[in-house]
């Protein structure tokens, strides 16, 4: 019923954003970083008293039922609630803010506060929430359609999300709960959490994926790049550090490698870089052959050269505009620092309207801000690109400089042959590639040539978009299907940028089944998955192919603070009264 609520009003929505257009604020202006202050190192004794106490309270974790873990889980909600405004502000300090003002960094706690409740309901139905439906597909391959669910189908309307089982596999839940449920307990274990230097909501979702998932009791050890999140995480899951089960320490390389090493962890997790990975597994430089030097088990999220498919079709100039900006936002989010950032876009060559769909995308780039790029080495990564192409555009609105921090422009290669383009490195910065594919104009044509292009030469597995219009995929059903089913990715995306991939915690977060620790790809583990599926091959998440008021992911949103205000509220407790606060903010957007 929600999801027909929410589906239909489309039309509704649109013409009171129209309306309301005239009075809409504009765009804020960019606040520039200042930076952070160091968090010392927290001592080797005190990292092993840490330790030693985790140890002691390991079993009593295993030994919790999922009613008191749901008890914890809620608790953690009214704490990040209280404690996500001063984080935003931190935050803001050492990244800076820009079109849309505080909200991009309030949008990362309304994510933490959504798996949270998420997961606190998993507990609440014994590891095993159902699902909207399961089906299978032709081949037999099981599928859960899982998002939306409840009364977020009205505010997702049009929106539906899939967890794809490994063909073979049936679609069970909650192994580990259906495994104490006969009786049979573990014996738990330590894990250390390497936490990521980008996003706090992924070091906050790889605590979860620990202690939910994996049953283990965590110590989290916080990247130099963000280590001023650690104190705000910490207060946001205070009842689980309270009670012994989750410890925070800070730190650089000579604490993380105690750590790996130290004999009181039974396993590891980190999100990063696949350098991180083989330094951990096989050693700083030595071969990936025989036996791995790290004898624990390693779960990991890497990156990707995140592939933007866009299928050739009939589109009107609005439909252009829009879709560039599909892509402008998988690119320049977080200034560009993500696993998940657009960074190779597929198009057809034969497009006719190739170069109309460019130059929307130029204008978008335009109209963006330029940001500081606060992560460390981030100008060597310019400057590399830069060298790699020639002819290599610059865009972006209001360059400016402060306090030492200087704006970098978003940077774009177009006209690339195959051959040409550099797709076996992870830029981690604002830079895009755009890739010609000859597929005549044909999308039955030119989709099998760019998903095997995707597949076969694109570094990593995490996540890709493919952008294609309605009457592209009725009048070619099985041309796309197929292009969906043959991408070998975690997290496809229709029609949307990658970020909602990893936004909506329903969804899966990882790489595609199949690395190995000798070429781990984009890892070997799947986050976020709040419904807890045991056997998911990839998630599939179709969006609308255009949203009737701008989309809350967009720069372009003029009331975006309010509204992601209003939806934190909603997700924490999901409610009409919250329901209908941001679907009015939405539409000031």
């Amino acid at each position: 019923m929600y999801r027909t609520l929410g589906g239909s009003s489309g039309p509704a929505l649109w013409l009171f954003s129209s309306l309301l257009s005239p009075f809409k604020s504009a765009r804020k202006q960019a606040i520039l970083p200042t930076g952070s202050t160091p968090v010392p190192a927290t001592s080797i004794p005190n990292i092993d008293a840490a330790l030693q106490k985790l140890t002691n309270k390991k079993q009593e974790w295993v030994m919790q039922p999922c009613a008191r873990r749901a008890e914890l889980l809620r608790a953690c909600i009214q704490q990040a609630l209280m404690v996500k405004d001063e984080a935003v502000d931190e935050t803001v300090r050492v990244k800076g803010a820009y079109s849309t003002g505080k909200a991009e960094e309030m949008m990362i706690h309304m994510v933490i506060i959504t798996e949270m409740r998420e997961l606190a309901e998993a507990m609440e139905a014994e590891g095993a929430p159902q699902p909207h439906a399961l089906y299978q597909r032709p081949n037999g391959q099981w599928v859960a359609d899982v998002f939306p669910l409840g009364l977020e189908g009205i505010l997702y309307g049009g929106f539906k999300g899939e967890l794809w089982m490994q063909p073979g596999k049936e679609p069970t839940q909650g192994a580990i709960y259906r495994t104490k449920a006969k009786g049979l307990k573990s014996q738990g274990g330590v894990s250390l959490v390497l936490g990521a230097g980008n996003q706090a909501s992924v070091v906050a979702g790889d605590i979860l994926f620990k202690l939910i998932h994996e049953d283990e009791v965590v110590i989290v050890k916080t990247n130099p790049v963000n280590e001023y999140i650690g104190k705000h995480l910490e207060q946001a899951f205070k009842p689980f550090v309270d009670a012994g089960y989750l410890a925070f320490v800070y730190g650089g390389g000579e604490e993380g490698k105690h750590l790996c090493n130290h004999p009181a962890v039974q396993s590891i997790h980190l999100t990063g870089s696949e350098a991180t990975y083989d330094a951990i597994v096989w050693g700083p430089g030595n071969p990936k052959t025989g036996q791995p030097q790290q004898s624990r088990e390693v779960t990991a999220e890497l990156g990707c050269v995140t592939p933007y498919i866009v299928c050739p079709g009939r589109w009107s100039q609005a439909d252009l505009d829009y879709h560039a900006g599909t892509v402008v936002a998988g690119m320049t989010h977080n200034a560009g620092h993500n696993c998940l950032k657009a960074e190779v876009l597929l198009l057809d060559k034969d497009w006719t309207q190739r170069e109309a769909f460019l130059n929307a995308l130029r204008k978008a780039l335009d109209e963006e801000q330029q940001r500081v790029a606060f992560y460390p080495n981030s100008d060597s990564k310019f400057q590399r690109f830069k060298n790699a192409f020639q002819g290599v555009e610059e865009h972006g609105a209001q360059p400016m400089q402060t306090q030492g921090f200087k704006t970098a422009p978003w940077l774009l290669k177009t006209g690339l042959a195959p051959q040409e383009a550099d797709v076996t490195h992870e830029n981690w910065v604002g830079v895009l590639q755009q890739i010609d594919i000859s597929g005549g104009g044909n999308p039955e044509s030119f989709l099998p040539k760019a998903v095997s292009f995707a597949n076969d030469n694109c570094w990593g597995t995490l996540s890709c978009a493919l952008i294609v219009d309605p009457v592209t995929q009725k009048t070619n059903a099985t041309a796309v299907d197929t292009a969906i089913a043959d991408l070998r990715y975690g997290s496809v995306n229709v029609n949307l940028p990658t970020i909602l991939g990893y936004a909506v915690m329903k969804m899966a977060w990882g790489g595609f089944p199949g690395s190995t620790p000798q070429d781990i790809q984009s890892g070997n583990c799947f986050a976020h998955n709040t419904l807890l599926y045991d056997n998911i091959q990839k998630g599939v998440l179709y969006g609308p192919w255009r949203m009737p008021i701008t989309p809350f992911w967009s720069s372009q949103h003029k009331n975006a603070v309010n509204m992601i205000q209003a939806v934190t509220n909603f997700v924490a407790k999901p409610n009409m009264a919250d329901l209908n606060k941001a679907a009015v903010a939405a539409l000031w957007g």
